[in-house]
């Protein structure tokens, strides 16, 4: 059987990693385009390593993009993000990634979808999975997407490029309201929750109401196995409330705290303000 070839770019966005495709590339929608995406990222690996595949093992990195001619008037690319889940053979459509949505620009400019204006060439994208515009303001040297600059982003080793993104009337992007509940604070399994859909579903919960001061690190948080059970529990009953089915990808948790001293990642301590 003849290997088939099919191009791609590997790409930051943020601090995500992500797969960027043609759309003429693959398969329409269906089980032949989510097998190419499985395969390409390396899932299901059930050890977690993604090993046979760019996948990097973790959610943030298990991810990809499908950029084509637009289908929305007011735009110049149509996106659609598909996040693969690590273990499992899932390819999830429900909602957008705001890093790789910085990616979108660069691929659009390097792989001539659209013209690239010196000094900053503005895009519109049309994202197919919330049916939302996003405008990117791309740096642009050379007739390409520049790549270096004096941007630094937290979580990112180095600087580069600035790519600023305009989210254009992002609320409701599932659900059709921004506060899906219609209210601004939610019970939900015992916790004090805000239950926000603007730009991807999330539920907001108070760090001290989970019994954690805010400063924990993802490491520490991803190995406590009963934290991670009632976010969960949070999380799909959320969904319930906010009218949409629970997938791998949304709605997302973000627990907040008040700021406070911290140490981040790469072992520097940051004070608290003030």
């Amino acid at each position: 059987m003849t290997q088939r070839r099919i191009p791609a770019v590997y790409m930051r966005g943020g601090t995500s990693r992500c797969l960027a495709f043609h759309d003429k590339d693959l398969p329409p929608a269906g089980p032949a385009r989510d097998r190419i995406l499985l395969s390409a990222l390396g899932s299901p690996d059930p050890y977690g390593r993604q090993l046979d595949g760019l996948g990097g093992g973790i959610s943030s990195l298990s991810k990809a993009c499908l950029i084509g001619p637009p289908t929305h008037a007011g735009a110049d690319v149509d996106y659609t993000f598909a996040q693969v889940e690590v273990k499992k053979p899932i390819v999830d459509y429900s909602g957008n990634c705001g890093n790789c949505s910085s990616a979108i620009g660069p691929f659009a400019i390097d792989e001539g979808l659209v013209a690239g204006i010196e000094g900053e060439t503005l895009i519109r994208i049309h994202n197919t999975n919330t049916k939302k515009i996003i405008v990117a303001h791309v740096p642009v040297a050379g007739g390409e997407a520049a790549v270096e600059g004096d941007f630094e982003l937290p979580g990112v080793p180095g600087r580069g490029a600035r790519i600023a993104l305009d989210f254009v009337d992002p609320g409701g992007a599932r659900t059709g309201k921004l506060l899906p509940t219609g209210r601004a604070v939610d019970t939900v399994e015992g916790v004090a929750a805000s239950l926000v859909d603007a730009t991807n579903p999330v539920v907001f919960v108070r760090a001290k109401d989970l019994g954690l001061a805010g400063t924990e690190s993802p490491h520490a948080m991803d190995e406590d196995q009963a934290l991670s059970a009632r976010l969960e529990k949070i999380r799909l009953a959320a969904a319930e409330m906010m009218g949409i089915s629970g997938s791998a990808a949304n709605p997302k948790v973000a627990v907040v705290a008040p700021p406070t001293a911290f140490t981040a990642l790469d072992g520097e301590d940051v004070r608290a303000p003030g």
